[in-house]
């Protein structure tokens, strides 16, 4: 409404002013009507009313928005991972409770164990100083043994290559042998001896197992065993006779017989004596 009255006047002023021009065009000027002119064109006509401009729209921050869902959800997840973490560690201050005790009996178990051990080290010390003097007293015995064994084969010669029969009568055979052997103890030979027997099991190959003869008195068995040394009816009937060593004199022996046997080769004088060996009056004891 405000527009088209605005219109009108601007239409009533330019048809004044025409009208104005044109009765000036037609008349000739004058100052009285000049005057009047410049009165009519300093009247100020009323002001149209202008448009009011447009209201500026603004314009959603989508960008903003978006940035702060993003900043929202990391602080979630944030917040999220923060209650995962203080869950673990809760879990982790349980297990290192549960641990704690655990290390504390296994601390207690160790203890234990190591005063047992301790304990025991003792026991063992004891076993040990037990078991040193039982060997000693062992080894004692097993001397003593070796001993009486020895001094009891001293009344005992061992004969070697004697044939060996069936149901054989053993004194006889052994009686006729040493007849031949020390003739001038011939008469005294039949009361002398004791005890005789085969050694071992009879062989299956056809061997002669070797002899064992016990005599009631030793001179008679010294006799005997001077006799045989180099005699010819044993060497003749390829049969020997030796000491009745105990088992430990054999093996000492059979240790110290290189020695004696390269003394005899160098003209020394080298015998045996029980376990020992003699070169030229020095005794040598196997290691």
């Amino acid at each position: 409404m405000d527009v088209e009255v605005g219109a009108e006047v601007e239409l009533v002023s330019d048809v004044g002013l025409s009208n104005s021009f044109g009765v000036l065009a037609d008349q000739p000027a004058s100052a009285h009507a000049l005057h009047d002119m410049d009165l009519c064109l300093a009247t100020s006509f009323p002001a149209s009313p202008a448009k009011s401009p447009p209201s500026k729209k603004t314009k959603k921050k989508t960008g903003t928005t978006g940035e702060l869902t993003d900043v929202l959800h990391a602080i979630q997840e944030l917040s999220t991972k923060q209650d995962a973490t203080f869950q673990k560690l809760i879990s982790i201050e349980n297990s290192t409770d549960a641990t704690t005790k655990a290390v504390d009996n296994l601390s207690l178990v160790v203890q234990k164990l190591v005063s047992d051990v301790n304990e025991h080290s003792e026991k063992m010390c004891r076993f040990a100083r037990d078991i040193t003097e039982l060997q000693s007293s062992d080894k004692d015995v097993r001397s003593r043994i070796e001993q009486l064994e020895r001094y009891s084969r001293r009344w005992c010669l061992k004969m070697h290559g004697v044939p060996e029969t069936k149901n054989e009568n053993l004194h006889s055979i052994v009686l006729n042998i040493l007849e031949n052997v020390a003739p001038e103890i011939r008469g005294k030979l039949s009361e002398a001896l004791d005890v005789m027997h085969r050694v071992g099991r009879r062989n299956q190959d056809g061997g002669h197992r070797s002899i064992i003869v016990r005599f009631s008195t030793r001179s008679l068995r010294d006799v005997v065993w001077r006799a045989a040394k180099d005699n010819a009816y044993l060497k003749e009937s390829h049969q020997r006779i030796s000491e009745a060593l105990i088992p430990a004199d054999v093996a000492a022996r059979a240790k110290l017989w290189p020695i004696v046997k390269k003394a005899r080769e160098e003209g020394k004088k080298a015998s045996f004596s029980g376990p020992f060996a003699f070169i030229d009056g020095q005794k040598i004891e196997a290691s």
